[in-house]
């Protein structure tokens, strides 16, 4: 996920409009909680996350020297992803033993992320230090925890696993394909007019066949090939009557052709996600003329409730959060 400075001017708003607004007791109809609020959140923070093991791709060409290494779901590259990868050579604080490469644990961002990679030749026998003329494969293997503060309103709990392969360094050369697995236990929490919405539970991802040009080409956008994200998560809102949730499975899809905008598939809702900017919209349902973005359809039942029945709500979420 890309995550930016809080917003303070929101902060200042919303902390000033505290100070007056949550001494009053509520009452009205208990809080709803629909598939498409539910669909759009998942797609939101889907996109965002395969858009971020995308960018983690270029780097990772370099064969663990340059160390940007994949993660399963949060953007923890450094590097842009339309930098030319280099081999810088392999960190002091990783040791060699067993056929793969362990380092020492590191704080990203806030995350405590734990590595370790494995050279392997065209027969599947390890190398121990790379060679571009040997080593035909690499495997990363990465655990990532932390947690996560996007702007006032967004803020994510991270437990991941991942188990990667870049293969055809020689053979397809300059092209590359990746494929792999990944699994974890996640929590993502947003603040909005409606209440306090979050989606906790478990997420599997597979990527499957994700063919990225040579690394010299001016863009690094995949060719072909899909990521599956499987979620299986509890749904949940806070609002200001009262609470709901409910238990959700999901699978999202997104089909690479070449273009800044793949195809993003979650149930019979299809969208673009922008691979530059991570965000997703044009989400449209099967038999809908209604195109909006993710964030739109987040936000479209607000705009059929009643005004101040929608500030009551985001009054009482604001004073739940900071009491």
């Amino acid at each position: 996920m890309r995550f930016r400075t809080p917003m303070l001017s929101a902060a200042a708003m919303l902390l000033a409009v505290g100070a007056v607004a949550c001494s009053t007791d509520l009452a009205g109809p208990a809080p709803t909680l629909d598939d498409v609020t539910i669909d759009a959140d998942i797609a939101a923070t889907s996109g965002d996350a395969v858009a971020s093991q995308i960018t983690g791709f270029t780097a990772n060409v370099a064969a663990a020297g340059s160390f940007a290494m994949v993660s399963p779901s949060y953007n923890l590259v450094t590097t842009g992803a339309s930098a030319t990868p280099a081999f810088n050579g392999i960190s002091a604080t990783c040791s060699y033993a067993d056929g793969r490469y362990s380092c020492a644990a590191t704080t990203e961002q806030g995350m405590t992320v734990t590595r370790s990679f494995a050279f392997y030749d065209a027969q599947g026998a390890t190398v121990q230090n790379f060679d571009a003329t040997k080593v035909e494969s690499v495997n990363f293997h990465a655990q990532i925890d932390g947690n996560f503060q996007r702007d006032l309103f967004w803020s994510a709990g991270v437990h991941r696993s991942q188990d990667l392969t870049v293969s055809g360094l020689i053979s397809m050369s300059p092209q590359r394909k990746w494929n792999g697995l990944g699994s974890g236990a996640d929590t993502v929490t947003h603040i909005g007019f409606d209440g306090i919405r979050s989606l906790a539970g478990n997420a599997a991802d597979t990527v499957n066949n994700v063919l990225m040009p040579g690394p010299d080409a001016a863009s690094q956008v995949p060719l072909s090939g899909n990521i599956v994200v499987g979620v299986d998560y509890t749904a949940s809102l806070e609002g200001a009557t009262g609470s709901v949730s409910k238990e959700v499975k999901r699978r999202v899809v997104v089909t690479f052709d070449g273009t800044n905008t793949p195809a993003l598939a979650i149930g019979s809702m299809t969208c673009l996600l922008h691979l530059d900017t991570h965000s997703v919209d044009s989400c449209q349902y099967a038999g809908s003329l209604a195109t909006k973005s993710a964030a739109e359809k987040s936000a479209a039942l607000l705009h059929h409730a009643d005004a101040s029945e929608r500030w009551r709500k985001a009054r009482e979420s604001f004073c739940q959060k900071v009491s």
